[in-house]
């Protein structure tokens, strides 16, 4: 009789049995991280990079990315290697082995809810509880929280002595609202807690899922109930403030914020939380910035204080004081990125490119063993580059971005300067060499691509780039969108038609699907009534876009409302003063007899915006010289 063998400590796979007991999830000296997504204390599946769990991918951003601010974070300890639990022993049969050999392969290949439902069969069967953890670790890889609720019921139910299977199976009933099932785990853990002093941590870790629960009102309640022990502890007074924030009890948040200070008047994280929850009650920022004044006169060297009092002051518009503020902290941190990179951001503010740049070369040259993202100074470098007018200068920063979140912002703005240059070619080149993971960021390349096509006045390749790509994924918005537009551009009605429908069948609350089929319509004269339908529909989604007032007012005017038209374009304009709009607008009150009013408009435009097509447009048709 062959038997699977609990693995020896302090090793990562049986020996012996290597093969069997790397698929079957032997225990481990540590507890396994969580894949991205999965519950806070969950258990990682080990398949693996790139099968079996999604990255959410980095999120492109307009304008540089702020790094987060320097936050007290108390440092996890040292797991001890958990107690060997009794063993069923098993029979070692083919049948096993093959099923064990498959799921991994399956699993390699993608398929983690096979392999998770093989494990999860083999863990009923033998009762072995490293096959129900294995079969946890896949149902949490494949994001499926039922099967890893299932499989972690069973593993608690044969590891009873096992601190990760009751944590894996807390969290994942924290996380799909079970919060009464969850109780008696948690009242269990933080027993465990206060005997070996860890309660700060559980009630960190505990603050974080809370927060994140359907339920707010109800996680309130069960973190009430759970902390009326522990009064006199700070940490759970935080905890407390930070759920009672979550659940939008601002007021209450504060307060418990401040029962932390009161009980710890010295330590700066009560206090920054307690400013911080108290923007959203009616003290207000004022009220913030008072109580962190205090607190600085008490405990000068407070850095993280001092730095929020600096991002409170900059947010009143008092940017001076602010950089005052960022200015001693720094001395007392003088490597500190967070630091460097607001300061960097108020002096942008205050149109001082020089000391921001000075700030951002600071923060890129700090020693590696500094941990931070360059990424964000480098792009933030480019847009002063941009600004100054030195396209050539920000491409080398961009080029400097070679990984991390900024990366994919970073190539598209590199590929769209290149085209601004004139060196398309060598765009297109950049954005089809660029590898990414995901069908929502290879919509992003396309949609760079043909932006650069279309400035360089190449709408037909435009179109063709953004035809091809719906091929592959016929069903994206962002391509149905921005294929009509490219048709739209080469006359291609029925296709710009066809495109912006099926965009309205898939997403019939996209506001801008509707306007643009009912401007293209207005624009050029045709179906006015349905095409003031369709502005009218847009506008009722999104009746605050400067954008679609600017269409209706244009419809209107198509229809020779011009008064309603006037007022539709005025507000728009006031919204966002672009010459576009500008043109509309000061068409229709041209045609209103109101010469003087557009002469001083249109002028006013054309200064901001010289090269704006529909302006120069307007005034050619119109005969009008300024």
């Amino acid at each position: 009789m062959k038997s699977i063998a609990p693995c020896p400590p302090g090793l990562r796979w049986c020996v012996t049995f290597a093969l069997l007991a790397a698929l079957a999830g032997c225990a481990t000296a540590e507890p396994a991280s969580a894949p991205a997504g999965a519950p806070e204390g969950a258990a990682a599946g080990t398949a693996p990079a790139g099968h079996g769990v999604v990255t959410p991918p980095p999120v492109a951003q307009d304008a540089p990315a702020q790094p987060a601010p320097r936050a007290q974070r108390i440092p996890r300890r040292n797991h001890e290697p958990e107690p060997a639990e009794a063993l069923p022993e098993i029979e070692l049969t083919s049948q096993i082995l093959f099923q064990v050999l498959a799921s991994e392969i399956a699993a390699q290949r993608g398929q983690t809810s096979s392999a998770a439902a093989t494990y999860l069969s083999l863990a009923r069967q033998t009762r072995d509880p490293r096959f129900a953890r294995r079969a946890t670790e896949l149902a949490l890889a494949e994001r499926s929280l039922e099967r890893a609720m299932q499989a972690a019921q069973l593993w608690t139910e044969l590891a009873p002595g096992s601190a990760l299977a009751a944590q894996t199976l807390e969290s994942l009933w924290l996380s799909t609202g079970r919060l009464a099932e969850a109780e008696p785990l948690l009242v269990a853990r933080l027993e465990r807690a206060r005997k070996e002093g860890t309660v700060a941590e559980f009630y960190q870790q505990l603050q974080r899922t809370l927060s994140r629960a359907g339920d707010k009102t109800a996680a309130l309640a069960l973190i009430d109930r759970i902390s009326a022990g522990d009064a006199s502890s700070a940490d759970a007074r935080l905890a407390v403030a930070a759920v009672a924030h979550a659940a939008g009890q601002n007021e209450r948040a504060a307060a418990e914020a401040g029962k932390a200070m009161a009980l710890r008047p010295d330590d700066e994280d009560p206090v920054v939380t307690r400013a911080r929850y108290m923007l959203d009650t009616p003290e207000g920022a004022a009220g913030a910035i008072a109580l962190i004044e205090g607190f600085l006169a008490r405990q000068p060297k407070a850095v993280e204080a001092r730095f929020l009092y600096a991002r409170l002051l900059a947010s009143q518009g008092r940017a001076q004081d602010a950089r005052t503020q960022m200015e001693l902290a720094l001395k007392q941190e003088p490597d500190s990125p967070p630091i460097l990179f607001s300061l960097a951001q108020i002096a942008y503010q205050t149109q001082q490119l020089d000391v921001a740049e000075d700030y951002l070369k600071r923060y890129v040259a700090l020693p590696r063993t500094v941990p931070r993202d360059n990424g964000p100074a480098y792009v933030f470098l480019a847009q002063i580059a941009e600004d100054r007018g030195r396209p050539a200068d920000a491409i080398a920063w961009l080029q400097k971005v070679t990984g991390g979140e900024q990366y994919l912002q970073a190539v598209v703005r590199r590929a769209v300067l290149l085209g601004k240059l004139s060196r398309v070619d060598e765009a297109r080149a950049l954005l089809n060499s660029t590898s990414v993971a995901t069908s929502r960021e290879r919509v992003q390349l396309v949609a760079a691509e043909a932006q650069v096509l279309r400035e360089a006045k190449r709408p037909q390749e435009a179109f063709d780039v953004l035809d091809k790509a719906l091929e592959r994924m016929p069903d994206d918005p962002d391509l149905l969108y921005d294929h009509a537009m490219a048709a739209e551009r080469i006359d291609r009605l029925q296709v710009m038609e066809a495109s912006l429908r099926k965009l309205i069948a898939l997403r019939p609350e996209n506001a801008h699907a509707y306007n643009a089929l009912g401007y293209s319509l207005a624009d050029r004269n045709l179906r006015l009534e349905e095409a003031q339908a369709l502005i009218e529909k847009a506008l009722s989604l999104a009746p605050e876009d400067a954008h679609i007032m600017d269409s209706m007012g244009w419809v209107l005017y198509r229809r020779g409302k011009l008064e309603q038209a006037a007022d539709y374009l005025q507000r728009a304009y006031k919204l966002r003063p672009e010459a576009e709009i500008a043109a509309h607008l000061g068409e229709v009150l041209w045609k209103m007899g109101r010469v003087a009013e557009a002469r001083s408009l249109w002028r006013d435009a054309r200064g901001r915006e010289p090269d704006n097509e529909t302006l120069k447009e307007t005034l050619a048709r119109l005969n009008v010289v300024l």
